[in-house]
């Protein structure tokens, strides 16, 4: 689970019901039975301790954080997930979904849903020259899957170019901002 850099650190931080986005995250990963380690990626040493004890209060179980991320895990390990902590309400069954797949097709394996937004490709100067059509369009979520044996090639969070689909869930919306914390804050259960 990694967090880019103090900014993302930050909005991770945000609580909703009284509990930091981060714990939301890292419970429905715990949730979803689909791994047997977590770790969480930090992006600056000082921010290891404030991290273990909000954790720690919270009772969430995290075997290891680490600022950056391992290129080797041990011979069991099959599957790697990248979740963004800002899709703190990604429900269990989504994040099982994933794991599954990677383990059926042994390739990298990202969530998605279908694009509802109209999309405008822009020229250079920022003037809107077409509307690609929707139908091929996919919105992507976390997390994301791999096979362990890729993640010396690739850096995760990265979606590699013949990665498998699985249906994604509007749940797993990405938090970015007050008003998507807001309304997170209404729904979240």
């Amino acid at each position: 689970m990694p967090i880019a850099g103090r900014a993302e650190w930050l909005a991770a931080l945000a609580r909703v019901d009284g509990v930091p986005l981060i714990v939301h995250a890292v419970r429905r990963v715990v949730d979803s039975g689909a791994v047997d380690r977590i770790v969480v990626v930090a992006p600056e040493s000082e921010m290891d301790g404030e991290l273990i004890e909000l954790l720690a209060e919270f009772a969430v179980p995290v075997d290891e954080i680490v600022r950056v991320m391992p290129h080797s895990f041990a011979p069991t390990v099959r599957v790697v997930l990248v979740h963004d902590p800002l899709r703190a309400f990604a429900p269990p069954s989504l994040i099982r979904r994933v794991a599954d797949a990677v383990l059926v097709a042994d390739t990298p394996v990202v969530p998605v849903l279908p694009c509802s937004d109209t999309v405008k490709l822009l020229d250079d100067h920022r003037v809107v020259i077409d509307t690609p059509d929707r139908a091929g369009l996919r919105v992507v979520q976390t997390p994301l899957g791999y096979p362990a044996r890729l993640l010396s090639s690739v850096v995760a969070g990265e979606v590699l170019p013949g990665a498998h689909t699985v249906p994604g869930d509007p749940a797993a919306g990405r938090l970015a901002g007050p008003v998507a914390s807001a309304m997170a804050d209404e729904g979240a259960t």
